[in-house]
């Protein structure tokens, strides 16, 4: 028997190489057929359905039954290195042999001709290997998952729950359910597994691990596999929500644009499915239960205030997915605004188009993550012809699911039967938002030209920088009743939107010089607007509702230049080109901005920093031969060294090289001069041992705009006065490489 045991070694050996087949293996297959009467089948592969039946949901529990004589739902995981490192392989009987007793629990007595799968290794390393089902949708109430099976030599097994689709190839497991299948089990007695109710799509997977043991190996043998439950037939995330299908529109001719609005998906929408499949259709949300899981997020983000529309598919799922499709538009005689509120998943993609009517795109535009909740507004101009707009999702990540909600979803225009309405004078910031489509720009971390140079018809002009919000950028309005603009304006302009009593301003990034320069800006603005160009502490002032306002500058030093506007009540101030004339310096990079401003060398300079006094207690610091100093004794425990205001063209790290003397000093990186101490981050101290030089870093993130070095010395009656001295600062990226040169 001990000479029988040792044989089983060869089997653990052999499987991993099982595919090879070479010469030098055929002496231990005849072992394994000798000793134990068993041999692969199939070139160890295990027989199973085409991969179409993996890429469905199941219809019935009894798909995943199997006694591996016929091709079955079951297959190997992929391995990912972390729970699935092995394979199982297929074998059969030979024979009439028993297998011997330290093969346990199941039946020593296997029948000739009967196949069955195992898992085995002889590495010091535990090894473990996944046997996955095909894919559930879910499962209602408890589930019963029974097998045959048999270890040896420390092998176990277990039953997890995977979710449907792996993530970057990893195995993710939902739950272990409880189970005891163990070597020391009743003789002949089969692993039996109840699995609670699972609302996701998910697999089982049958895992042998601790496959171990360089001397004699270890194996696991699994045969007779039982599902019994009730399951669903097709995925639960359509069913999400409480949702309930789109009911059918009224097909009758529609009598004004705004007859497409949606804000009640369950009354008179004249949108619906554009799909061959119920099962991945557009549904009517009511419920924002499990809104939080479903879209991965955190409870104090947005959602849907009422009913809702939304499309969630899976890898699963039918295609072609459903678009949310309105009804057709005749024509229409000015431009056609199409907006709405919307929230995808993580790996969503989706997009929103105007069509024709055989389904040529007219215009497209994709729902940017960044965007979301929006509103978002998309614009059609006028077109003759009969149209409509479609809603879908174009990718998902296939690991997860695809989800996309919308609401509030609202159509203005003119179709080409419907009278214009009576124009309106006021200034309505929500109206002045929807006429322009106003968005944000492309903010102040993209590149730009180095020129103070600017037509907002071509670009977003970054050389030029908002930091309220309060200006955006749209389109000037064609044939507005609601907002007059003047003959021949037209295309992308920026737009100051004032609510109440406002101030806002666009400012040039800075500009090294000029000689004879002039600036001049075109702009229109409504009644309750002011609007104004500075430079040099001068400003001139644009009186007339459109037209140009100029400004000479001639400077040898840096300054910047700002378009300052301001309001009484709501009023809207717009911009649509800025020129120069004269000579200027050329701009400097984003990059070279922040060089100049931040790197110091502190040597009788603190360069664009500045010393503050704020407080009592405070001590200014001194301009020194050796950097920027400061003692701190009785008569003052803090000192500050102020930044300027920068703008970061990407994430950077901050060094300072300083020196502190004594112990129980701190120093301390700030946001600002009020900042209270518990609320900066510490550079330094107050376990102090030396007052050689040192270098300390901290992450500047690309929002940063400035920071107060802090020296606190609120010890000096225990530890002495402490003197500071800070020798330099520097910028480098992340990667710890110069950036500024």
């Amino acid at each position: 028997m001990a000479n029988r045991i040792w044989k089983l070694s060869i089997l653990l050996l052999f499987l991993p190489a099982l595919e090879a087949c070479h010469a030098q293996f055929q002496k231990e297959l005849r072992y394994l057929d000798l000793y134990l009467g068993i041999k692969p089948d199939n070139n160890g592969d295990i027989p199973v359905e085409e991969a179409a039946g993996f890429a469905t949901y199941i219809e019935s529990p009894d798909e995943l039954n199997c006694d591996f004589e016929t091709e079955c739902l079951w297959r190997n995981s992929p391995t990912d290195n972390l729970l699935d490192t092995s394979d199982w392989w297929y074998f059969k009987k030979n024979d009439e042999k028993t297998f011997p007793v330290q093969i346990q629990p199941g039946n020593p007595n296997i029948p000739k001709g009967e196949h069955f799968i195992i898992a085995g290794n002889t590495t010091k390393t535990p090894n473990g290997a996944v046997l996955s089902s095909a894919p559930i949708a879910c499962q209602k109430g408890f589930s019963n998952l029974t097998f045959s099976f048999w270890l040896y030599n420390n092998a176990q097994v277990e039953v997890i729950i995977l979710r449907a689709m792996n993530r970057r190839r990893h195995l993710q497991v939902l739950m272990r359910p409880k189970m005891k299948c163990d070597f020391l089990g009743a003789a002949n007695e089969e692993c039996r597994v109840e699995i609670p109710p699972i609302k996701e799509p998910f697999r089982i997977g049958i895992r042998a691990f601790d496959l171990k043991d360089n001397t004699v190996g270890s194996l696991a043998i699994i045969d007779h596999i039982r599902y019994h439950g009730k399951i669903c037939q097709q995925s639960p995330f359509p069913s999400s929500f409480s949702s309930l299908r789109i009911p059918p529109y009224d097909p009758s001719p529609m009598a004004r644009m705004s007859d497409l609005s949606c804000d009640r998906p369950l009354r008179s929408c004249r949108w619906g499915n554009m799909a061959k499949s119920q099962l991945s259709e557009w549904r009517v949300g009511r419920s924002i239960d499990r809104w939080i899981d479903m879209f991965e997020i955190t409870a104090n983000q947005s959602h849907p205030n009422s009913s809702f529309l939304f499309l969630a598919v899976d890898s699963f799922s039918p295609r072609p997915y459903s678009s949310l499709t309105s009804q057709v538009i005749p024509c229409s005689q000015r431009t056609t605004s199409l907006s709405l509120k919307y929230w995808m998943k993580t790996g969503t993609q989706a997009e929103i188009c105007a069509v024709d009517e055989d389904g040529v795109a007219l215009s497209c535009a994709y729902l940017e993550p960044t965007d979301s909740p929006g509103p978002i507004t998309i614009d059609l101009d006028s077109y003759s012809q009969p149209f409509k707009f479609t809603v879908g999702i174009i990718a998902f990540d296939e690991n997860s699911f695809g989800l996309l909600a919308i609401s509030e979803l609202r159509v203005a225009g003119l179709l080409c039967t419907e009278p214009a309405p009576p124009v309106v004078t006021t200034i309505s910031p929500p109206v002045i938002q929807h006429i322009f489509g106003l968005q944000p720009g492309n903010g102040r971390y993209v590149p730009y030209d180095l020129s103070l140079n600017c037509d907002f018809t071509k670009d977003y002009c970054s050389q030029w920088v908002n930091y309220d919000g309060i200006v955006k950028y749209g389109v000037m309005p064609r044939d507005s009743d609601v907002f007059p603009v003047p003959k021949g304006a037209k295309g992308n302009v920026a737009v100051f939107l004032m609510q109440n009593a406002t101030v806002s301003t666009l400012r040039s990034r800075m500009v090294p010089c000029s000689y004879n320069g002039r600036i001049d800006v075109e702009y229109m603005k409504s009644q309750d607007a002011q609007i104004r160009i500075c430079a040099l502490e001068q400003c001139v002032d644009g009186n007339d509702g459109n037209g140009t306002i100029s400004i000479g500058v001639s400077s040898t030093t840096p300054f910047y230049v700002s378009i300052e506007a301001s309001s009484r009540d709501d009023a809207v101030a717009i911009i649509n080109k800025i020129s120069t004339s004269g000579d200027f310096c050329p701009l400097k990079t984003a990059e070279q901005t922040v060089c100049d401003q931040l790197v110091c060398n502190f040597k009788d300079t603190f360069c664009s920093y500045e010393t503050i006094v704020e407080k009592p207690g405070d001590v200014p610091v001194l301009k020194t031969e050796n950097g920027a100093t400061v003692t701190l004794s009785g008569g003052g425990i803090r000192a500050v060294l102020l930044s300027p205001t920068f703008d970061l063209a990407y994430p950077s790290i901050l060094t300072i090289t300083l020196s502190q003397s004594t112990f129980g000093s701190r120093v301390l990186l700030c946001p600002d001069v009020t900042s209270d101490p518990t609320l900066c981050h510490e550079l330094s101290g107050p376990r102090v041992l030396d007052s050689s030089d040192k270098q300390v870093m901290f992450p500047l993130d690309i929002g940063a705009r400035s920071f107060s070095l802090v020296l606190l010395h609120d010890k000096s009656i225990e530890f002495g006065p402490a003197t500071f001295s800070i020798k330099a600062m520097e910028l480098r990226t992340v990667n710890n490489e110069p950036m500024c040169f």
